[in-house]
């Protein structure tokens, strides 16, 4: 190799050692100062895309500047001029100006670490997220061909399929943030799908099963519709119009919902027939509520038949449990020495009770107004009791 220190003697080739040794730091800090510029500025523009860098860009600018400086002087001291005795002290002044700016680089990246840190590990990780994402479509693609050619197909994997293909439509997007949320959303929507036609045979299994429960709910239901007449028939002739006045259409409101349970199972049927489980199951859902509508009809009744029966038998017990947890109530608040702020709520309630009772006079009083205003009173208690013990909890 040519080496400059050919030129002279002894003394010449020592400096010239020195010299190209001055050259190589000068280059090794130079390689060094352009790797970690590059990637200070990447997760710097990914943080600002992302949204959690703000202002960091006219920051980073004011650092980068230093930088550029660095990389000036370090062509200068080093473009088309070999190692030698003239160049060194321009090499260790290009090596200075690059440690300068290196270490302005690590200040500016501790300052900020976290949020490039987050950039960065984005900006590397989302690569392998895309190539997720679309691992996960083509096995999702799968699931739901599989599915459907083996006679369980299933609306929701199909539908979340679709999802999953638009969205995978954004990964190759020049923004980041939208690369990001597509690789996201794609992984999340082809999970979804390729999980719902794995469970698409559980599913038909389930609706087949259903079939035989509902069916046999829907008969026990009509039976109990039946119950509706003579307890309204009773509630109208042993206690006063207003005590059944919200009951009148029990009867025809449980049969509408009898009926529309009917229609439900039908639909069901057809969409089963048809190898669309996901629909079947939804019309199995939509009988089982309107089912539970029927019911709740025919328990509104009897248990206000029942429970008339039982404030008749003894109204002064019912008022007296009630006056029990209004006392209860009294009590905390004098112990926890805020009768100023609840006292007077409580002492309304008493006059409350006080009315309620009072009201219940003639041939047939209105027992169900007694039921409902005891009722009131002892919620509004237990709600003075829980707002007391988060006060005092304070």
């Amino acid at each position: 190799m040519f080496r400059w220190s050919d030129r002279g003697g002894p003394e010449s080739g020592a400096a010239d050692d020195r010299a190209l040794a001055a050259r190589n730091t000068a280059t090794q800090a130079f390689l060094a100062l352009d790797d970690e510029q590059r990637a200070a500025a990447a997760a710097v523009d990914a943080a600002e895309e992302l949204g959690s860098g703000r202002r960091l860009g006219e920051s980073w600018d004011r650092i980068a500047v230093l930088g550029e400086h660095a990389t000036e002087a370090y062509l200068a001291a080093t473009t088309d001029t070999p190692p030698g005795r003239t160049t060194r002290a321009a090499d260790e002044r290009a090596t200075a100006e690059i440690d300068r700016a290196r270490d302005a680089i690590r200040r500016f990246r501790s300052s900020h670490a976290r949020t490039l840190d987050e950039a960065a590990l984005l900006l590397g990780g989302l690569p392998r997220a895309a190539q997720e994402a679309r691992t996960a479509l083509v096995a999702a693609r799968s699931a739901v061909a599989d599915a459907e050619s083996g006679g369980v197909r299933s609306r929701r994997a199909e539908e979340r399929l679709a999802e999953a293909e638009r969205a995978a439509l954004q990964l190759d997007s020049p923004g980041l943030r939208e690369r990001r949320d597509a690789a996201a959303r794609t992984t999340e929507l082809a999970t979804a799908a390729r999980t719902l036609a794995a469970e698409a045979p559980q599913t038909a299994a389930q609706v087949r099963s259903s079939f035989v429960s509902v069916g046999t709910r829907r008969s026990a239901a009509d039976t109990k519709v039946d119950r509706i007449p003579p307890a309204l028939s009773e509630l109208r002739g042993v206690f006063s119009e207003p005590c059944s006045r919200d009951l009148a259409d029990a009867q025809d409101r449980a049969r509408a919902a009898l009926t529309a349970a009917d229609a439900a199972l039908t639909r069901a049927r057809g969409h089963a027939d048809a190898g669309d489980w996901d629909d079947a199951a939804d019309e199995v859902a939509t009988a089982r509520s309107e089912l539970g509508r029927t019911e709740d009809r025919v328990e509104a009744v009897v248990d206000r038949l029942a429970e008339l029966r039982d404030v008749r038998t003894d109204p002064a017990r019912h008022a007296a449990d009630t006056r029990f947890v209004l006392r209860d109530a009294q009590r905390l608040v004098v112990d926890r020495g805020l009768v100023g702020e609840f006292g007077p709520v409580l002492d309304a309630q008493s006059v409350r009770l006080q009315n309620a009772q009072d009201r219940l006079t003639g041939v047939h009083p209105d027992y169900w107004f007694y039921v409902t205003e005891l009722r009131g009173i002892r919620d509004r208690a237990r709600d003075v009791v829980a707002r007391v013990r988060a006060a005092s909890a304070r």
